[in-house]
């Protein structure tokens, strides 16, 4: 026969068990209902960076991917940076509603790099956010997002092909 001390001592020890078995659980559960939530609120996007590479192959011989931008202002456009089966470097803008597919070489415009370095080098901002292609006012153009000085929001837009500003928003 058992002493109190030993069942109590098993009791004990079947209690931490099960905490540690439901708090592992419970971790478990926490993990999986981030991750779900972070799937479905990323799927939109990723839907969207498949089907414009879908386009940017068909459209431009995409041949390899270096990066993908979204822009918003009037319409929202999808653009796949990379290089076409003649090695040139391209951006393939599509139009995420009704439009046409714009197929543009970059070395007819600004960089990313160099777009970004004109701001720094003109506005001196704190931070800059993002600096991404699209189309305004059917031309395209580089929309540089920066916290100023003041730490406000700005956006610059930059014509692609000359360099010049488009048009500014600062101090939002």
């Amino acid at each position: 026969m058992q002493s109190r001390r030993e069942v109590q001592r098993e009791r004990s020890r079947g209690t931490s068990k099960r905490m540690i078995r439901d708090l592992l659980i419970l971790i478990i559960l926490i993990f999986l209902v981030g991750w779900s939530i972070y799937a479905v609120g990323n799927h939109p996007k990723a839907e969207a960076e498949r089907q414009t590479t879908t386009i940017a192959k068909r459209y431009a011989n995409l041949k390899t991917r270096t990066g993908f931008y979204i822009y918003n202002r009037e319409n929202t456009y999808y653009t796949v940076a990379g290089k076409n089966n003649k090695g040139q470097r391209i951006l393939v803008i599509v139009p995420q509603k009704n439009g046409s597919v714009r197929v543009v070489k970059q070395s007819t415009g600004l960089t990313e790099q160099q777009a970004l370095a004109q701001v720094k080098s003109s506005e001196h901002p704190k931070r800059v956010l993002k600096a991404v292609p699209g189309i305004f006012n059917d031309k395209v153009v580089w929309e540089v997002t920066y916290l100023n000085s003041k730490g406000n929001l700005c956006y610059d837009l930059i014509n692609f092909k000359t360099g010049s500003y488009v048009q500014q928003i600062n101090n939002l």
